[in-house]
């Protein structure tokens, strides 16, 4: 006679976790990546891909908190604005459309098949990160100030680039504090 055996996952018994569905008003910070090393950051490109930019986003219910248009890649900080907004149609709708009008006028896709995202948590602070993609040109080597390079921005943000941050003097005294002489 057969004997039949069970076996026992640990954790089996709890329902299986539910995956993130990119729907809905979050931030996002996307990375993407040229096709075939194609420049990123010329003029006629930037202006082309700006505009369907602006399209994807009226379409998809997205604004940009951030865009800098680097010559190996392409930084956006997005955000859903209603709870249908998902982004991964508004990316695909984004890649599609702007690697087309890039086919139309250069002969070649524009954007990779791979890109990196990252959700941010709700204690990030979206103008900081903002900042920071703003500082990308400078520590590239491309621009000596945020505000002198051309090919970034915000739809939403008011006064960006940010104005780069003054350096804080040092302090008068740089050596080891004098301990207190105890009284007694």
């Amino acid at each position: 006679m057969a004997m039949v055996t069970e076996m026992r996952i640990p954790g089996g018994d709890r329902p299986p976790a539910v995956r993130f569905n990119y729907r809905g008003m979050h931030r996002y910070l996307i990375t993407l990546l040229p096709h075939a090393a194609a420049p990123v950051a010329e003029r006629e490109t930037v202006l082309a891909t700006l505009d369907v930019l602006r399209d994807a986003c009226r379409a998809h219910d997205f604004e940009v908190y951030a865009y800098c248009f680097l010559p190996d890649r392409l930084v956006l900080l997005v955000r859903g604005r209603a709870e249908t907004s998902d982004m991964k149609q508004f990316l695909a709708s984004f890649r599609a459309a702007s690697s087309a009008a890039h086919v139309q006028r250069k002969g070649k896709r524009l954007w990779s098949k791979k890109y990196r995202e990252r959700v941010l948590r709700k204690t990030e602070v979206t103008r900081a990160i903002a900042e920071e993609i703003f500082r990308l040109p400078v520590m590239a080597g491309l621009a000596a100030s945020p505000t002198s390079y051309p090919f970034q921005g915000s739809f939403v943000l008011a006064g960006v680039p940010p104005a780069p941050k003054r350096k804080i003097p040092p302090r008068p005294f740089a050596g080891k504090r004098a301990r207190p002489e105890r009284r007694h």
